[in-house]
């Protein structure tokens, strides 16, 4: 029984000892933040890389804080901060981040139109459309088979039954009347 006791009074005796080294780590990072951060600033490009910098210091230092003395910490989160700032200046070099556009500032094109611009392209469609049904039907058909269906003009000819030469003069006679009741914007839509 009697070294039951003796367990019972060394585990207060572990717990202050604990304590007392977590606060005074913790006071020694509340001390050293300041410091340290501007030690980075001269070593980062930005305010938000050497705040980067600081915590990932800090973390790494977590891991050596019980195997190094109070005393040691302050050279070892001074070495370990500027490793840390040499290997991220690495890593921005390797990925060229100095050539990067933030795009937080830019705005952002869409593929899509504008009510506005969908409504113009609307009317120019329907413009055409109604022009196209005003062609005379022999015009009309080959135009058709040519635009919309894309055949060559010796396959429109063998379709409609007439020479190529026939094709040429009634697309041109399409494009032309099309022109006429359009305007040049019709090329744009068909």
């Amino acid at each position: 029984m009697g070294g039951s006791q003796d367990n019972a009074s060394f585990a207060p005796l572990a717990v202050p000892a604990a304590d007392a080294r977590d606060s005074a780590f913790d006071a020694f990072v509340r001390a050293q933040r300041r410091p340290l951060l501007q030690f980075l600033r001269s070593r980062t490009a930005t305010e938000q890389d050497a705040e980067d910098v600081l915590q990932e210091s800090l973390a790494r230092l977590l891991r050596y804080r019980d195997q190094e003395s109070p005393e040691g910490w302050k050279a070892l989160l001074y070495r370990i901060a500027a490793n840390v700032a040499c290997d991220q200046h690495r890593a921005a070099a390797s990925r060229r981040s100095g050539d990067h556009v933030p795009l937080d500032d830019l705005p952002l094109v869409t593929d899509e139109h504008t009510p506005e611009q969908r409504a113009v392209y609307d009317e120019q469609v329907a413009r055409l459309t109604r022009a196209i049904l005003a062609l005379p039907p022999k015009v009309q058909r080959v135009y058709l088979l040519k635009r919309m269906q894309g055949l060559s003009r010796a396959q429109i000819a063998a379709q409609c039954g007439i020479s190529v030469k026939m094709v040429e003069k009634r697309i041109a006679t399409a494009m032309a009347r099309l022109r006429s009741m359009v305007g040049d914007s019709f090329s744009d839509t068909f």
